[in-house]
């Protein structure tokens, strides 16, 4: 009772001290400002704010690796994937300080505000964003001196992270001379990296050695010691860097930065006494103290690293899988050695396969709050979708290869194979077991966290857990979980069996089924017949395709797609039309890596295929934009045909399409849709086989489409099943109204998908690169029910989960989102000549567009407008999709760029519109002195000077 008392004594003082205090009246404009705003402003907002931005720093902080090869960086910039992650705890701290600097402008917080939008910009990686608000704050809030030095201090970090040395240092040094007594350990700091940049060695030990001494923050002045020692080592000052290594070694430094001090020490100590330092032969003797028996993971961890850095690949993974196996070791540390194999595997190795395994692995080891753990799991799904191709392939093959052998030596193969997975499982199980049995009082022993208490000791909960699980397996904490479900072992066994024959149907449920039956299982699977054989093949053929695109565009690896790409050649005969696009992919990648050979696939491409749209790109630069306008026209004509299929005007339908037969050949993409609708028309009347043999000659001519064919094989597969009432009919499709069908009324109708085309199915300007994990865009889903309706169904671009019913999910394959982009790109490739007389800017409506404000004056500090246009494009997109950059063009224009979900130019035109009626007041400029207008993504990139500039506005007028 008494603390409750003291602590709301110690509240009501704080609050009548803030009544009263000085500053809770600040007079702007001859009036006093709000006691109650100063304090919702502070409390309520600035608070909260800042305590996200610290909480971001820290774990941007966290992620940057260091090289201690390396003078540190004392201020080192925050790398693109840490700000990435953290993005989202940014634009709340822009939200917040906006609050602030536009709401509450009459409080003695705005400059305090100003200080979070601009750091937020620095931590983004958006350093001339940051620049602006913090010039903005060092110019007009001078009577807040701590602020205004912080604002000097930053605005020279930030042109410190553009290369901007020497005004970094300028204004640095105007900061120095006001001699405030605030942030002077930070600004020391900041003069001495830039005395480092200007490699002056003496002044960067003057000044750190002052940041030092100033300092009270615990995190910098062990940095700051750190590098300073390497200032001192470097300059031939050994006793003052083995001081100050020592210091280090006595702080609580973390691990990495102890460890390497102590290293740098015990090199001292070992050149002062005319001996040559070893490192990687330290650190083994190291590994030998009993001091650092708990540290034995970390040592190998950084023997790993050593070698890894002198080049040794193989003796560097052999480190970090000790360092990952070591016992007792910290699960963070395993983590860690494992993501370092999936680096090593997928940066230096080009292993994909072996990466996505420790990928995995590191996943189950790091915790989930580690920071940059999302970017592990995009990386991890990215490889997850490479391995389950090669994982198919390898299937596939091994199924061609079973159907190439007599019955008795495909069965003595299966056997064999089942039985090398029984006793893997053995050898797996009986690892599993001796681990779970480690003696808990020895492992406790050197585990300085594990307590007494039960549940305070993790190695004592997991072999209980795994005690548990042996007797009763599986259990859902729930009442009466004894009697729930079966606790037999050898059914786990059983299932744990059943789901490892790789291949092999995974319904085995109880130990009674029998060997022969998963025998049997998995021989259905073995293509015996043609067709089947061809099918396997096929899915050998897509799967390798989509893999050479996958290391081109995901994986950013030309040398592995190209061996992709050269190898799928093989597979192909000479005539057939998947090579044109293959021979397409070959002369664009071989253009930036080996000129010849990118001549050479030109020549196949355009003598073998010259009415491809490939060559016809390749032929023609302009293909694109002379061929845009025909293309918009057979789009058009399609929606006319369409109209007429709903209006069951079926004949005039299939005339219709035979007029344009010559056109649609050109432009592969829109023919299987044209040949789908004639002969969805042909299906009301002509006899079901004709119609089915109609569908399959689709599927026959048009093998690698992915938005038609799938639709059709589920059909197909569908009319297989239920041939007796189908084939009975008069004709294909019956036309009749399916709106005015009873519900309960027997249905034996087979429903066709009829595509419609859309807009964005025109072919966008280039290709962007997609470095999340790859997705599937699925049609709608086509089930028994629907199946069984006489519906035509508009195509839909609804992106939907890919599960699809059980009934027709192996008929329906995966669509390559590759696939349509490769096609897409070719019909606008341009390359760009040299010196181009005038820029040619892209017509392309349907890719990413930007709002564009334009200041006419570069001089002009755009940080209160742009924090304004922030909070209201906040206000009408999802903050996480909002992005506003400031770019500088040449010395007359200052441009900012707006983008959001403005995925087409209609969509940035009308957001445009929009924001018109409020921008006067938002830029408080004359209307002469700034000028708007939206441009394609592409279309920037070409906006590099006041030329290119102009340019474009006399383009669009």
């Amino acid at each position: 009772m008494r603390f409750h008392k003291i602590t709301s004594l110690y509240w009501l003082f704080i609050f009548v001290f803030s009544i009263f205090s000085p500053g809770c009246f600040i007079k702007k404009k001859g009036k006093k400002t709000s006691m109650m705003k100063n304090i919702t402003a502070h409390y309520n907002i600035y608070f909260n704010a800042s305590e996200l931005l610290r909480e971001s720093e820290i774990n941007i902080r966290s992620l940057h690796k260091d090289d201690f090869n390396e003078i540190l960086a004392i201020y080192p910039l925050p790398n693109e994937a840490a700000s990435s992650s953290e993005t989202e705890n940014l634009n709340e701290v822009v939200s917040r300080a906006n609050r602030i600097a536009l709401e509450k402008f009459e409080s003695r917080w705005v400059d305090d505000a100003f200080l979070l939008l601009a750091k937020s910009e620095y931590l983004k990686g958006n350093y001339y964003n940051a620049i602006e608000y913090f010039g903005y704050i060092s110019s007009n809030f001078p009577e807040e001196k701590k602020n205004t030095i912080e604002g000097l201090l930053w605005q020279g970090k930030s042109n410190f992270a553009i290369n901007n040395y020497e005004l970094a240092d300028s204004i640095l040094k105007y900061a120095y001379a006001k001699n405030l007594k605030h942030h002077r350990a930070k600004l020391n700091a900041a003069l001495a990296q830039s005395h480092l940049y200007h490699q002056d060695i003496d002044s960067a030990i003057f000044h750190l050695k002052k940041a030092v001494g100033f300092t009270k923050n615990r995190y910098e002045k062990t940095r700051w010691t750190f590098i300073l020692a390497q200032l001192q080592e470097r300059n031939n000052q050994p006793k003052d860097a083995y001081s100050n290594y020592a210091k280090v070694v006595r702080s609580n430094a973390a691990f990495e930065m102890s460890f390497n001090a102590n290293l740098a020490r015990i090199k001292l100590e070992e050149n002062a006494s005319g001996k040559d330092f070893n490192k990687i032969a330290t650190l083994k003797r190291l590994l030998k103290e009993d001091k650092n028996r708990e540290f034995k993971d970390q040592i190998y961890y950084q023997i790993a690293n050593t070698l890894l850095q002198q080049g040794d690949l193989a003796q560097a993974q052999e480190y970090y899988q000790t360092s990952a196996h070591t016992m007792p070791g910290s699960q963070k540390q395993r983590g860690l050695s494992y993501l370092k194999l999936a680096e090593v595997n997928f940066d230096s190795l080009k292993n994909y396969t072996q990466a996505q395994l420790y990928y995995d692995s590191t996943l189950q080891s790091l915790p989930k709050e580690y920071p940059g753990y999302q970017n592990i799991v995009i990386k991890a799904n990215n490889l997850q979708y490479l391995a389950q191709r090669l994982t198919l392939i390898e299937k596939e093959q091994e199924l061609l290869m079973l159907s190439t052998l007599t019955d008795e030596a495909r069965e003595a193969y299966i056997q064999d194979k089942i039985k090398i997975k029984i006793e893997k499982e053995a050898i797996k199980k009986q690892e599993n077991t001796n681990q779970a049995f480690v003696s808990i009082p020895e492992a406790s022993a050197s585990n300085k966290n594990a307590g007494s208490f039960y549940f305070n000791n993790p190695l004592a909960m997991s072999q209980g857990m795994s005690d548990f699980k042996k007797r009763w397996g599986n259990r859902k904490l729930q009442d009466n979980w004894r009697i729930s479900g079966s606790s037999s072992a050898n059914n786990n066994a059983a299932a744990g069996l059943a789901n490892n024959l790789g291949g092999i149907n995974n319904n085995l449920a109880t130990q009674a089924e029998s060997i022969d039956s998963l025998k049997a299982d998995f021989l259905k699977t073995v293509p015996l017949t043609s067709e089947a054989r061809m099918a396997s093949l096929n899915k050998v053929k897509t799967a390798r395709y989509e893999i050479a695109l996958f290391y081109k565009d995901v994986l950013d690896d030309k040398i592995a797609s190209i061996e992709a790409l050269e190898m799928l050649i093989k597979d192909y005969n000479a005539q057939d039309e998947k090579l044109a696009e293959i021979y397409y992919q070959l002369y664009r990648i071989y253009e930036q890596v080996n000129r010849q050979q990118s001549n050479k696939y030109k020549a196949l491409l355009i003598n073998d295929f010259p009415q491809s749209i490939y060559a016809k790109a390749i032929i023609n630069p302009n293909f694109n934009q002379n061929d845009q306008a025909a293309l918009d026209a057979l789009t058009m004509k399609y929606e006319e045909v369409y109209a007429l299929y709903q209006q069951k005007k079926y004949t005039e339908t299939i005339s219709k399409i035979d007029a344009l037969a010559a056109k649609v050949n050109n432009y592969p993409n829109l023919a299987p849709k044209f040949d789908y609708l004639k002969t969805m028309a042909l299906g009301y009347a002509e006899k079901p086989q004709l119609f089915v043999a109609q569908l399959q000659k689709i599927v026959d001519d048009y093998p690698s489409d992915s938005t038609i064919i799938p639709t059709i094989k589920a059909q197909l597969a569908y009319i297989n099943e239920n041939k007796t009432n189908f084939y009975s009919r008069p004709t294909a499709l019956l036309a009749y109204n399916p709106y005015t069908q009873k519900e309960n009324a027997p249905v034996n109708q087979v429903q066709l998908y009829i595509p419609k085309a859309e807009e964005d199915e025109k072919p966008p300007l280039t290709v962007a690169k997609n470095i999340n994990t790859p997705k599937t865009e699925v049609k709608p889903e086509i089930t028994k029910d629907n199946i069984a309706k006489n519906i035509p169904v508009k195509e839909d671009k609804t992106v939907i989960k890919e599960e699809k019913p059980a009934a027709i999910a192996e008929a329906i394959p995966k669509a390559s989102p590759e696939k349509t982009a490769i096609k897409e790109e070719v019909l606008t490739a341009k390359p760009a000549p040299e010196k181009p007389a005038a820029i040619a800017f892209t017509t392309n409506t349907r890719v990413k567009h930007v709002i564009i404000i334009n200041i006419k004056n570069a001089n002009i500090n755009v940080a209160k407008p742009f924090a304004e246009l922030t909070k209201y494009f906040y206000s009408k997109f999802d903050p996480s999709t909002v992005n506003l950059t400031i770019r500088t063009i040449g010395t007359t224009d200052k441009l900012i760029a707006i983008r959001a979900q403005l995925n087409n130019k209609d969509l940035a035109e009308k957001a445009l519109s929009d924001l018109e009626k409020e921008l006067p007041s938002i830029l408080n400029l004359p209307v002469n002195d700034y000028r708007k207008f939206v441009i394609s993504e592409p279309n920037l990139l070409l906006i590099k000077d006041t030329e290119s500039l102009n340019q474009y506005l006399n383009y669009i007028k």
